[in-house]
C-alpha cells in the first residue's frame, strides 16, 4: 500500500508546499500534528483581516475526517482565529438528494459542530442554502467562469492507489443532475471562498484535508480572473489510513472507515483491535486519527506516538481512551 507520509512529501516537494510550524506564534503546538502542508501565506492566522474557511460535505453521518475538520475549526477558533465553516447541502442536492433529506442533515451536521465545541456567536457556521449573499455573489461572478481554473495534477502513488480502489468497488454513479447544476455547484464552491474578499476580508486560508489541496490552486486562479481583490492561502490537514489496507478511510471503500453512525461498541471493537493498529505510526489508522480528531495534547500524542512503536501498555491504554472518545461523539450524534 502507498504510504501517506510518502504522499505528504511528494506532494510538498512538486508543489512547493510548505511544512507548517506553530512552534512561534498565538496557534498551540498541537496543531502541528493536524496540519502536513501549507501553500502561501498562512502566516499570522488571528490578523484581523484574515478568514480561516473550512468545511465538509454531507452525504451521510460523520467520520472521522469530518470530526477532524470539527476538531480543528474549534482549536483555531480557541486560538483567537475568525473561523468560517460551511456545511456544503447544496452540493448533495446538486447531486440528486432529496432537499429535504439534506436540510435535515444540514441542520443535524450545525447541531453537532455546536456540541463539539465550535461557536458560532464567535465565528460563522452556515449552510450554502442560507447564505443568499454569498448566492448573490456567486451569480455576479459567474460570468468569469468557464472551468479552466481547476489543475489538472499528475496524481502521486498513493492517489493512484486511492483511484485504484474506487474503480474496484461497485457503487451507484452519482453527480451533478444536469449540467446546470454542475456549473452552478462548482461557482457557488468557488463563491464560499472568494465571498469574504468582497465583505472587508483581505486574505482567506482554506483549511482541507490534503487530498483536497487542489481547491487552493483553483480558487487562486478564478479570483485573478474577477475583479476581486485579496489573497487566497491553503492549509491542508493529514488523512486516516483506511482499515483493511484502504488507502483511506472512504465512505464509498466498503470496511474502511470509521463513521458516527456506527454502534459505539463496534467502534470501540474497530480503534481497539488489530485492523486499526500498526508498526509505524505513520501506517496505524489509529494513532493517525489520533493525531487529526482526538482531544490529546501535543505531549500526549509524543508519549503515544513512542508507545505505538514499542507497543507497550501505553499505547493500548491510549487506543482504549481514544475508542472511548469516539463512541461518545457517536452516541451524541446518534442522539441528535
Amino acid at each position: 500500500m502507498a504510504r501517506l507520509d510518502a504522499h505528504y512529501q511528494e506532494t510538498n516537494r512538486r508543489h512547493g508546499y510548505e511544512n507548517p510550524s506553530f512552534a512561534d506564534g498565538p496557534l498551540p503546538s498541537r496543531l502541528a500534528r493536524t496540519f502536513v502542508a501549507a501553500d502561501g501565506d498562512v502566516a499570522d492566522l488571528t490578523d484581523d483581516d484574515t478568514l480561516v474557511t473550512t468545511g465538509v460535505g454531507m452525504t451521510g453521518p460523520p467520520h472521522l475526517g469530518t470530526l477532524g475538520q470539527l476538531s480543528t475549526a474549534r482549536r483555531l477558533q480557541a486560538a483567537g482565529v475568525d473561523v468560517q465553516f460551511v456545511l456544503a447541502d447544496l452540493e448533495p442536492y446538486h447531486g440528486g438528494r432529496d432537499l429535504d433529506a439534506v436540510r435535515s442533515l444540514a441542520e443535524r451536521f450545525r447541531a453537532f459542530a455546536v456540541d463539539c465545541g465550535f461557536d458560532p456567536d464567535a465565528g460563522r457556521l452556515r449552510t450554502q442554502e442560507a447564505a443568499r449573499e454569498v448566492m448573490h455573489t456567486g451569480h455576479l461572478l459567474a460570468p468569469y467562469y468557464d472551468g479552466s481554473c481547476w489543475p489538472d495534477f499528475e496524481p502521486t502513488a498513493w492517489e493512484e492507489s486511492v483511484s485504484e480502489a474506487y474503480e474496484a468497488v461497485e457503487r451507484p454513479s452519482r453527480g451533478p443532475t444536469s449540467e446546470a447544476a454542475a456549473h452552478h455547484s462548482a461557482v457557488l464552491h468557488l463563491a464560499d471562498f472568494l465571498h469574504p474578499l468582497r465583505t472587508g476580508y483581505d486574505r482567506v486560508v482554506l483549511v482541507f484535508g490534503i487530498d483536497e489541496h487542489g481547491l487552493t490552486p483553483a480558487a487562486r486562479a478564478f479570483l485573478a480572473d474577477t475583479p476581486v481583490e485579496g489573497s487566497v492561502a491553503g492549509i491542508y490537514t493529514r488523512m486516516v489510513p483506511g482499515l483493511g489496507n484502504a488507502p483511506k478511510m472512504g465512505r464509498s471503500l466498503p470496511g474502511s472507515g470509521i463513521h458516527l453512525g456506527m454502534n459505539p461498541e463496534r467502534i470501540r471493537a474497530l480503534l481497539t483491535g488489530p485492523e486499526a493498529d500498526a508498526d509505524r505510526p505513520a501506517d496505524s489508522p489509529a494513532f493517525q486519527a489520533m493525531c487529526l480528531a482526538s482531544p490529546f495534547d501535543a505531549a500526549r500524542l509524543d508519549e503515544l506516538e513512542a508507545a505505538c512503536r514499542a507497543d507497550d501498555e501505553t499505547w493500548a491504554d491510549g487506543r482504549a481512551e481514544y475508542a472511548e472518545f469516539v463512541a461518545d461523539r457517536a452516541a451524541r450524534w446518534q442522539r441528535g
